[in-house]
């Protein structure tokens, strides 16, 4: 069999091949490597930027934590800040309760002073009024020396258990 012709088209392709192949070198290779290197560049470019978008974002985080941190712990202080007025509130109200407490109390003491004293007036008013009645007693029946001392040590006894 004659592969002439086979072998003659193969040639051929293989030339037009070379041909086509050195014309796109010459022309077409550099300015798609141009390209490619291009394309490769932006994207480089791209994963650059990324990752400094992606450092920006965990130091922005970082700023975040620190500053959730700083509240928490602010917060922590004027809730403590606010314990405290309360319990200096809580310890005003006691004392002013405290001195009300004792200012009624003097004044109640006060009241009941005056009450013993004008009860004691009036007893003695009326330990003055029983004498009278006891010695014009006496003196209408006419005791003797002895009944009267009898009578007089008796009312001194009793005076001395009421006052």
């Amino acid at each position: 069999m004659d592969n002439s012709p086979i072998l003659k088209e193969i040639a051929v392709q293989l030339i037009g091949f070379g041909v086509v192949f050195l014309v796109l070198k010459k022309f077409a290779w550099n300015s798609m490597l141009g390209m490619i290197d291009k394309r490769r560049k932006a994207i480089e470019d791209e994963f650059a930027l990324i990752e400094l978008k992606k450092q920006e974002l965990e130091g922005f985080e970082k700023e975040v934590k620190r500053r959730l941190e700083n509240i928490e712990q602010e917060a922590r202080e004027r809730i403590q800040e606010a314990s405290l007025i309360g319990q200096t509130l809580a310890k005003d109200i006691q004392e002013k309760a405290r001195q009300d407490a004792e200012k009624l109390f003097q004044r109640t003491r006060a009241e009941i002073d005056q009450d013993i004293v004008k009860a004691r007036l009036s007893m003695r008013n009326d330990i003055v009024e029983i004498s009278s009645l006891i010695t014009e007693k006496v003196l209408r029946e006419k005791m003797d020396a002895k009944e009267h001392e009898k009578m007089v040590d008796k009312f001194i006894k009793e005076l001395e258990k009421v006052g």
